[in-house]
């Protein structure tokens, strides 16, 4: 599986030493675990993949914003996802504070993750994620239930290109080039599904149980990661993917439900197996892959 980077942008907490004074004192690091892609950079974290991770929370700099996004927090957040500030009064950063970070934390990181996807060997890049259970106040879909897993292209629910009308009449949809193929994203969705349910999970009444849907583009067509990072005209296609964490984690405290982590991993690496099967059929038909992929095994 060494032809899939993947790039792990909101797993870390940490703030550097010269900017802690600025937060609100709330501003601890449980409190930033909770804000965070909680274990995501144990669960994307697999052999035989290159993986990059950024080394500090995303309300320092979020990664997964382009240099000059101003909506969903802007590429240097001030309030945290219920819309509450997280600075000190006259600690916000200025302008000149916000490109000293970008400059410092935002482009190295993406020089990085630039770096490995440029390697010869690379043939699929995943931007991955997870996201809260019920969606929080920032979020398009604030209050909804989320489903186990979301798949992410640019495209519409099927993964199919999307109109320059109906970008227009709802920014929350995608819009412009596909990062990946529809047919290879429907594909991947139904492989992810498949084996979210077909491995036993561990301790089934605590947390989430697995239902084995997956939706592609609902809420997240697919942010700056993906959109920076896959070419599929260069031969490299890609999905933002996002999993639901209480899965694998106590949704009000963010302790972990034994062996979920374990299972959650199972999980990906025979996902991952697949996708590098079905990547290889790509420029040709991907129905004969699909018909052979590998048959549910015990585990």
């Amino acid at each position: 599986m060494s032809s899939v980077v993947i790039a792990i942008p909101h797993a870390a907490t940490s703030l550097p030493v010269e900017v802690r004074e600025d937060y609100l004192p709330h501003v601890t690091p449980q409190f930033l675990r909770s804000m965070s892609d909680v274990d995501t950079d144990i669960i994307y974290t697999l052999p035989g993949v290159r993986s990059v991770r950024y080394d500090y929370t995303r309300f320092l700099a979020d990664p997964n914003r382009g240099e000059q996004q101003e909506n969903e927090g802007g590429v240097v957040p001030t309030t945290d996802f219920a819309e509450e500030g997280i600075y000190k009064a006259s600690c916000e950063p200025d302008g000149e504070e916000i490109w000293r970070r970008i400059l410092r934390y935002h482009r190295p990181y993406h020089a990085r993750v630039r770096a490995e996807v440029a390697d010869p060997r690379t043939l699929f890049f995943i931007d991955a994620h997870s996201m809260s259970g019920t969606a929080p106040v920032r979020s398009p879909d604030f209050g909804r239930a989320r489903p186990d897993a979301v798949l992410s292209n640019r495209g519409d629910f099927f993964g199919l290109e999307v109109s320059g009308n109906e970008v227009a009449s709802d920014p929350n949809k995608g819009g412009g080039p596909l990062t990946c193929p529809p047919d290879l994203t429907q594909q991947l969705s139904e492989r992810l599904s498949h084996w979210l349910t077909a491995l036993p999970v561990p301790h089934p009444r605590q947390g989430r149980a697995p239902t084995g849907e997956v939706r592609i583009n609902d809420p997240f067509p697919g942010g700056h990661g993906v959109r920076t990072h896959a070419h599929p005209r260069e031969g490299i296609p890609g999905l933002q993917l996002e999993l639901n964490q209480a899965l694998w984690c106590e949704e009000d405290t963010f302790e972990r439900i034994p062996g979920r982590i374990e299972w959650i991993r199972k999980v990906m690496s025979h996902w991952l197996e697949e996708l590098v099967d079905l990547r290889a059929a790509w420029d040709g038909d991907l129905t004969d892959t699909i018909l052979q992929l590998r048959p549910i095994r015990a585990v």
